[in-house]
């Protein structure tokens, strides 16, 4: 039992080439994407609340404006 174990031991696990050459490429791209993916949520984000307030401001007319006609202010 014991001669299974050490045959175990010597075992060696070598990287294969391209997989080390191929890393740095692969990590710069991730986080270009990272941050493309994260500009672009918080575009949409902000994008929504800015919507949410305008609707909300144009829900909410104060009682001073509500006979106003048009921009001179005739009533």
């Amino acid at each position: 039992m014991t001669g299974s174990i050490e045959l175990a031991s010597e075992v060696v696990f070598q990287a294969h080439h391209p997989l080390i050459l191929a890393i740095p490429a692969f990590v710069p791209a991730i986080v270009v994407v990272g941050v493309v993916v994260y500009v672009a949520r918080k575009d949409r984000r902000d994008e929504r609340r800015e919507q949410e307030l305008l609707e909300r401001g144009l829900d909410e007319v104060p009682d001073d404006l509500k006979g106003i006609d048009d921009d001179r202010g005739e009533r």
